[in-house]
């Protein structure tokens, strides 16, 4: 990637002021945004012919744009209706910058007063900064996501490289005045590296370090090449929240920022590659062995499989949901009910790093990936139901699931979205042929 990259940050003088405004985005040379990125177009959904189908519509098919329309509240005439089920929440958006909007609108309800005396920046009513981004590069957006926790819970939110939409803008620029200092690198990998030196001052000003607090500082790698930084991209919904580094490698070869940020570690890293070996090397990995036990996200289990089965992006954002490392207090460790879930499109990697903020407050909701096929992958569909709630005496004693849908529905269909409200559905475990569910032990919580 040529050209320097820029992130620039809310500074000490905004910050006190009660905000600040966090920008992370590429100089130049990441190309030109997609013509589906424009903020005012809308993707255009696929005809289908179900209008006849007598088993959906046995008495004809629903005309018309619905019965009546959900007015925002007077107090937010901007505020964006959602689409909900008994287990689901869509958070709709045409575009990156919809998605986004509809994500912070969401967790950010900004309602009390900035002069409340219960208002500060350690309460999720309102952001006290902001992540700003452009649609056209993962990789810099990716890297970008540990500075939303610490220390203005700061939602991402989508600019283009000439301007703010105006949909941003009527979302959370309308503030004045706003002040930021600028971190800046000519390669992904160095921008890594500035962005945990920075993140590591403010989350642990002693080591400089982002720390779990027991003196374990995790790290969680991905692979840059290609589409790989799929693989990654669940990590970004939980450095949302937990005290992490995000580096980066190649397959093949470790880029000298990466080491560097390893060595500022002294040995307490413990480090996390996401993919399998296709995407991180054996080789890399016994090189980064060098700085800290390593443990791989992936498909493959050591002891379960003889041969270790093919990654995917989709199967390791269910294996990093399910897993838990004690040593690193690493992992969603969700293998039963009484969780929130965030459903993203695979190839929707804007709407992905947006919804980030979505595992850092509410249901901490880890990410899932479905596919353009129109129907959720069997591997995900089978995850939905082994962790799907079950009650014993009373379906009021929970718990629930809650999955947040994001996007429109050329990414995300209806029927995608009806079919994990189905198979999310409470059910009684004492039916002889129950078979699927558990209780929210399972989880070991």
């Amino acid at each position: 990637m040529s050209g320097a990259l820029r992130i620039s940050l809310g500074g000490a003088a905004a910050l006190v002021a009660g905000v600040g405004i966090w920008l992370a985005f590429p100089h130049m040379g990441a190309g030109a945004a997609p013509a589906h990125l424009n903020a005012a177009t809308a993707i255009p959904i696929a005809a289908r012919n179900v209008a006849t189908n007598k088993n959906l519509y046995p008495f004809g098919a629903p005309t018309g744009n619905g019965d009546f329309k959900v007015p925002p509240p007077p107090e937010e005439p901007t505020l964006v209706p959602t689409i909900a089920t008994k287990t689901t929440t869509r958070l709709y958006g045409a575009n990156p910058f919809e998605e986004a909007v509809s994500v912070t609108q969401h967790i950010w309800p900004a309602v009390v007063p900035e002069t409340d005396a219960t208002e500060n920046n350690n309460v999720p009513d309102r952001p006290w900064g902001l992540t700003l981004l452009t649609p056209d590069d993962p990789l810099t957006a990716i890297t970008a996501v540990p500075l939303l926790h610490f220390p203005d819970d700061a939602p991402i939110l989508y600019v283009t490289k000439a301007g703010i939409p105006q949909v941003t803008m009527n979302s959370e620029l309308k503030a004045a005045g706003l002040k930021y200092v600028e971190v800046t690198a000519p390669s992904v990998p160095e921008l890594a590296d500035k962005v945990d030196q920075l993140y590591g001052s403010i989350e642990n000003p002693d080591m400089g370090i982002a720390d779990m607090g027991n003196g374990i500082q995790n790290v969680m790698v991905g692979s840059m090449d290609g589409t790989d930084y799929r693989y990654l991209l669940p990590a970004t919904h939980w450095v949302s929240h937990m005290p992490s580094g995000l580096l980066w490698v190649h397959k093949d070869s470790i880029p000298h920022a990466t080491v560097d940020a390893l060595k500022r570690r002294r040995g307490r890293a413990r480090i996390y590659l996401f993919g399998g070996a296709g995407q991180i090397s054996g080789a890399v990995a016994r090189q980064l062995a060098q700085y800290g036990p390593i443990i791989r996200i992936a498909n493959d289990d050591p002891v379960d499989f003889n041969k270790p089965p093919t990654d995917n992006p989709v199967d390791t954002a269910i294996t990093f949901a399910k897993m838990w490392d004690p040593a690193g207090m690493v992992g969603w460790k969700i293998t039963g009910p009484g969780h929130g879930f965030t459903l993203v499109n695979i190839d929707d990697w804007q709407g992905a790093v947006a919804s980030s903020p979505l595992s850092h407050l509410g249901f901490h909701a880890p990410l899932l990936f479905t596919d353009n096929t129109g129907k959720l992958p069997p591997a995900v569909e089978g995850y939905y139901k082994s962790v799907a709630p079950t009650y014993l005496t009373s379906p009021a004693d929970g718990p629930y699931n809650m999955t947040f849908v994001i996007g429109n529905w050329s990414q995300i269909n209806w029927p995608q979205q009806a079919r994990v409200d189905y198979v999310s559905e409470m059910a009684n475990r004492r039916v002889w042929i129950q078979n699927t569910g558990g209780r929210y032990t399972d989880s070991s919580q």
